[in-house]
């Protein structure tokens, strides 16, 4: 066999092979994950609001995973903008022991939009908060800008349904569903 004709065997498997292994890459985190929550409903009209930073999201096996980190350190990596309120919403939580929560949504349920494109939807992942892993609803919107999709997801959880109590302090209570905002940034 001629050396072109090697050459020209090895430079298209070599090619072949990237090929594919750009078209089975994952995408990973590009920062800019963030939540944000609300806690209406409560005594005497009692709404609690907080938000983090502590938000990072990937894709594993075709899997998106969406991790929100709930300890962070004798506190609650949720802030409410009141250092005591954090302090009970880590403890009330059990941030200590459950220090994440993971929602995981299969990929091939979203429309993500081409480049400069947007899309919205709802679809559903399985949440594991607290202890327990319960299909959530959520809907959400994205945005490609080149090989960067920035999505938006909204949500309403029950804490009941994940074994949190209705919290409480000095007899005043919240309501039972907090309201759930995240964003994150996914890069392909």
């Amino acid at each position: 066999m001629k050396a072109r004709s090697r050459f020209a065997i090895i430079t298209t498997t070599i090619a072949a092979l990237s090929l594919s292994a750009l078209a089975s890459a994952e995408m990973k985190s590009a920062g800019g994950g963030g939540l944000e929550f609300k806690l209406p409903g409560g005594t005497a009209g009692l709404t609690i609001e907080g938000k983090s930073d502590q938000l990072t999201a990937s894709e594993a096996g075709g899997k998106i995973i969406v991790v929100a980190k709930l300890d962070c350190g004798e506190t609650s990596c949720l802030k409410t903008g009141i250092d005591k309120r954090d302090e009970h919403l880590w403890k009330h939580m059990e941030s200590g022991k459950y220090k994440t929560a993971t929602l995981t949504v299969d990929k091939g349920s979203l429309t993500l939009p081409a480049d400069n494109k947007e899309s919205e939807g709802d679809a559903s992942g399985e949440l594991d908060f607290h202890g327990v892993k319960k299909t959530v609803k959520f809907h959400y919107n994205a945005k490609r800008t080149g090989s960067d999709y920035h999505i938006h997801g909204t949500t309403s959880i029950n804490l009941g349904d994940f074994k949190i109590e209705q919290p409480s302090f000095a007899g005043v209570h919240t309501g039972m569903t907090a309201e759930v905002k995240v964003k994150f940034k996914l890069r392909d």
